[in-house]
């Protein structure tokens, strides 16, 4: 009988989500993860699984029972069939490295690299589209199975069961505990990559921040009025190996943005630092420039952030239509400088504008309808409370131009801004939930908040 543990308090990444669980179960194979969503009175609801705790909400929280997932962590590579099947703890690095010496890559490499399969299988985290393919990590996914709240195995896989899977890729957990996922993969992508600047307003169109480029990820510093984009152009396949020049400099660009953008903020967090450092950042990278850019492979944008205070950062996360962009830039920029006028509070670091292809593989797909840019502020400061409120009001701001959230990422949401934004695809998932676990057996106070349950 799988012993079931009095519960500790888990926190998040960035330390502002919390769960105190009565019990934690560590299941050690199915009929184990089975027990756990059958017996109820051993394992208290709700039951909600746990990867690598990096969500920025409280998504994970349980004051029931927290499953870790840590030995469900089996890889298996089937080249012929060009698939990698994993068990729901292996993280994205690990797929990465396992997938390396095959020179191959799964089409979407997100940037957390710290997210586990069985996350990623069922919700959303910072992605960037080459050409106009998928939009999102979970589009990936070509099969999941996973524990239902009746504690029945359902297999669903994209040939044979479509519309289950569409539903399930932004489920969050409540349709089901995932304890292994198949992701489609691919020969691996390499990438120049090269360096511009743009006034943030008036903004750049979608043309010129791409420039030609295949791909784009950029760093919007509404203080510093300016743009940074980091343009992504596909120079061939897995079998053109950047010279050692191009991964020293991959390197000393992965090490600024991975922990060196933070260290000094976190440790002096004075505006008139971040105002240098707004400044110091778009040279570092001109210099990247200046020295040819450089080439590297489409998987190393996958980072391994580490849990040490001096490395992390909080941000918040929102999908914007591409079609107002060129009213949304300068509004962002101008909010962020009226709410510094008023409170005197500024973000410490830019923030992260991805673009992202149209992608409805999801029910809850950020990028439902059209292609679109992120827009995520990013802070050294994670509990502070203006920070708080500079999300809550950005988050009014940005479902005013149609944004669209992640609930594993987007700060403070609430039931209205959920069907504000969401609308049908909420109504449909939320009774679809319904449906399927009236019981509430992985309905946390999170969701239910959201879902006004």
């Amino acid at each position: 009988m799988l012993p079931a543990v009095g519960g500790p308090l888990f926190a998040n990444w960035s330390g502002t989500a919390f769960s105190s669980p009565k019990v934690v179960a560590v299941p050690r194979d199915l009929d184990e993860l089975t027990q756990v969503l059958m017996s109820r009175e051993r394992y208290p609801s709700p039951v909600r699984a746990a990867g690598s705790f990096h969500s920025l909400t409280a998504c994970f929280e349980t004051t029931g029972t927290q499953v870790l997932m840590k030995h469900f962590d089996r890889i298996d590579i089937d080249l012929s069939a060009e698939t990698i099947t994993v068990g729901a703890s292996v993280s994205m690095v690990r797929v990465r490295d396992a997938l390396r010496p095959h020179r191959m890559q799964t089409e979407v490499t997100p940037e957390i690299g710290n997210a586990t399969a069985g996350s990623v299988a069922c919700g959303g985290t910072k992605d960037a589209s080459i050409h106009h393919g998928l939009g999102q990590v979970s589009s990936t996914v070509v099969g999941v199975k996973m524990v239902n709240p009746k504690g029945e195995v359902e297999s669903i896989t994209a040939k044979d069961n479509p519309d289950r899977l569409f539903e399930v890729r932004s489920s969050y957990g409540l349709l089901g505990v995932i304890f292994e996922v198949t992701f489609r993969i691919q020969p691996a992508v390499t990438l120049a990559y090269d360096y511009r600047n743009f006034r943030l307003d008036p903004p750049p169109t979608r043309d010129e921040l791409l420039g030609g480029a295949d791909g784009m990820l950029s760093f919007a510093q509404p203080y510093a009025n300016r743009i940074i984009v980091e343009r992504r152009y596909v120079v061939g396949d897995g079998e053109l190996v950047p010279s050692r020049f191009s991964r020293l400099k991959r390197r000393a660009r992965d090490k600024t943005w991975e922990s060196g953008v933070s260290v000094l903020p976190t440790l002096l967090p004075f505006n008139w630092l971040y105002n240098a450092q707004d400044h110091g950042l778009a040279y570092q990278l001109q210099v990247l420039r200046a020295l040819g850019g450089y080439r590297g492979r489409r998987y190393d944008s996958t980072i391994d952030f580490k849990f040490k205070r001096r490395s992390f950062f909080d941000f918040s996360f929102w999908a914007i239509p591409a079609s107002g962009w060129p009213q949304f830039a300068p509004t962002y920029r101008r909010f962020c400088e009226d709410f510094r006028r008023e409170t005197g509070f500024r973000s410490s670091l830019p923030s992260e504008v991805y673009w992202m292809a149209q992608d409805r593989n999801s029910l809850l797909s950020p990028s439902p309808d059209e292609d679109i840019f992120t827009m995520d502020p990013v802070d050294t400061r994670p509990n502070d409370p203006l920070w708080d409120e500079l999300n809550r009001r950005f988050n009014i701001l940005a479902a005013g131009f149609g944004g669209r959230p992640l609930a594993n990422q987007t700060k403070h949401l609430t039931k209205n801004l959920m069907q504000q934004t969401l609308g049908h695809d909420w109504e449909r998932f939320v009774a679809i939930r319904e449906e399927e676990d009236p019981e509430e057996r992985l309905l946390n106070d999170y969701f239910k908040g959201l879902i006004g349950a």
